[in-house]
């Protein structure tokens, strides 16, 4: 190498480099693990509100505060790639696949992120307008009422008239999952038709597409409007089923399936708790609007955490909320930032099994609020 090159450039770089303008960035994911690993040491019951509390600083009250319906023209859709190209050189369309974290770090769904356009975007078969929803998939429930819930504001919130009568390309569709009928009728009510991959050519061209912003974003936050659609969602679901009060409420777990998260000693402290008079209840063996029904009419919830919380999505802001005892060894970061946006109280208590004993305690913490022993 030249070696006055070498020298000159030695010194530039000297000259010119600067301190990083954040040397102390913090990975909010990593310090909320390690937050919540002190909580988990004590091994002892903490208010939910002083938990969720740990969340200030590392995460946004709300990520963000009102998504848009961005457009998009002269666009190419394919088949499985979770996203949509640009017509003219071929790269992904930003905002077109769905992301997790915060710099969206994760892209879950996209497998490629820029096409060879062997001829024009004009020669392909078109659709003049579409819809594009990037997650429509149900076979997680926790990630169908954050994730999938998150695109579907335009449906439950404004109902503009430009999304009446278009066609909606579905971007993770499985036409088996129960819960894309739900869709499927919420999209009729605003005589918009979905279209399944089976039923479109291999390369699409899109004169004029519509994409959502999501109202939330897995590990990275959630926001008023994602509330408001699962609010919004809740009521379409419920239609005329009714709940008498439940006073104490426990979500059990120890129904599903030996491929999800069992917990140890669950039966006998359900057990426990039904001789306390509680209500041991299955989400997952109830259609949808029942379980609306039911976590709206719980004045106490109890259960150690996994999907079916996120549910309380369905509580209105200005409806009463019930008292939460939420127990495990590390819920969901995602389900923790909902419940601060939620502003729920309660408790958390700290463990890796369920006992029968943890019957009594739950009984303390609900009748007490200030009893944690």
């Amino acid at each position: 190498m030249n070696e006055q090159l070498r020298a000159d450039s030695k010194l530039a770089a000297a000259s010119w480099l600067r301190d990083p303008l954040q040397p102390d960035a913090v990975d909010p994911l990593a310090e909320w693990f390690r937050l919540h690993a002190e909580v988990a040491a004590v091994a002892k019951p903490i208010p939910l509100p002083q938990l969720l509390g740990k969340l200030d600083g590392l995460y946004p009250d709300e990520w963000v505060a009102e998504p848009q319906l961005l457009e998009f023209r002269d666009v190419l859709w394919l088949p499985g790639c979770g996203c949509l190209f640009h017509g003219g050189n071929g790269r992904a369309l930003p905002w077109s696949a769905f992301s997790r974290f915060p710099r969206q770090r994760q892209l879950p769904q996209q497998t490629r992120h820029r096409i060879e356009l062997s001829r024009p975007v004009q020669s392909f078969q078109r659709l003049e307008r579409a819809l594009w929803l990037p997650r429509v998939d149900g076979s997680v429930f926790g990630e169908w009422l954050t994730e999938v819930v998150a695109f579907l504001w335009p449906f439950l919130l404004t109902s503009p008239q430009e999304l009446t009568g278009l066609p909606v390309l579905l971007g993770d569709a499985d036409p088996e999952d129960p819960l894309l009928a739900e869709l499927h009728r919420l999209m009729r009510d605003q005589h918009a038709v979905p279209l399944l991959n089976e039923h479109l050519p291999p390369a699409l061209h899109l004169q004029t597409v519509l994409v959502p912003q999501p109202s939330l974003r897995l590990h990275a936050g959630t926001s008023a409007v994602w509330w408001r659609s699962a609010v919004a969602l809740g009521d379409r679901l419920l239609a005329d089923v009714e709940a008498e009060p439940v006073e104490k409420l426990y979500l059990s777990r120890s129904a599903l399936p030996d491929d999800k998260r069992l917990i140890t000693g669950e039966v006998e402290l359900e057990q426990a708790l039904e001789a306390s008079g509680w209500t041991i209840w299955h989400p997952q063996q109830h259609p949808l609007q029942v379980q609306v029904a039911a976590l709206r009419a719980a004045r106490v919830i109890a259960g150690f955490h996994g999907a079916a919380w996120h549910g309380l999505g369905w509580i209105d802001a200005d409806a009463p909320k019930p008292r939460l005892v939420l127990l495990g060894d590390r819920p969901s970061l995602d389900l923790m930032l909902q419940l601060r946006l939620q502003r729920f109280e309660g408790w958390f208590v700290p463990c890796e099994a369920a006992t029968a004993d943890q019957a009594q305690l739950l009984e303390r913490l609900i009748s007490d609020p200030a009893a944690s022993d």
